[in-house]
């Protein structure tokens, strides 16, 4: 399975000495592996501090800034562990949550069950499937019922459309 965020992580001093000395590790991450990466990087007794210069991830909302340069290895490995535990849904769900309350990948999947998601729908399929599930109308009252207004007044209920969904605050 591919990982889902990879940081380059540099030797800190060789960097300040004009040296880019540095490998992509993957994450998570288990200790040994990240032991055997910090040596073949020179982390040791001379050159202790590390840094990322950069990241990269699958998942739709997740920026860079999400872990910065100096980002705490446990806790990264903590939020991928999270992350690799989630199927394809849950992912867009929580990418979902991420465009909707501004990016915080941490409260993203802190608040996942505070969510209903509907993956690859519009407001209006929304509409629809609420109508049909929730309601029993008529056929020639369901050709009248305006679903658009309907839609729109979810809107203000709650719902939101995403890029890939609709996502509803319960």
């Amino acid at each position: 399975m591919e990982k889902l965020i990879n940081g380059f992580i540099t030797n800190l001093g060789k960097y300040n000495e004009g040296c880019l000395i540095g490998e992509w590790i993957s994450f998570p991450i288990n200790e040994d592996n990240l032991l055997e990466v910090l040596e073949r990087i020179g982390i040791n007794e001379k050159y202790e501090e590390y840094f990322f210069t950069d990241w990269e991830n699958n998942i739709e909302g997740l920026s860079w800034e999400t872990f910065g340069e100096y980002a705490n290895i446990k806790k990264v490995n903590e939020l991928a562990e999270q992350l690799e535990e989630l199927d394809k849904t849950d992912l867009e769900k929580v990418s979902a949550i991420m465009e909707v309350d501004g990016n915080d990948l941490i409260n993203a999947i802190e608040t996942m069950d505070d969510y209903n998601y509907y993956p690859d729908a519009s407001l209006i399929d929304v509409a629809y499937e609420l109508i049909e599930e929730c309601y029993e109308l008529p056929e020639i009252a369901q050709r009248y019922f305006d679903y658009k207004a309907f839609a729109r007044d979810l809107s203000f209920d709650g719902y939101t459309e995403t890029k890939n969904g609709v996502l509803q605050l319960c």
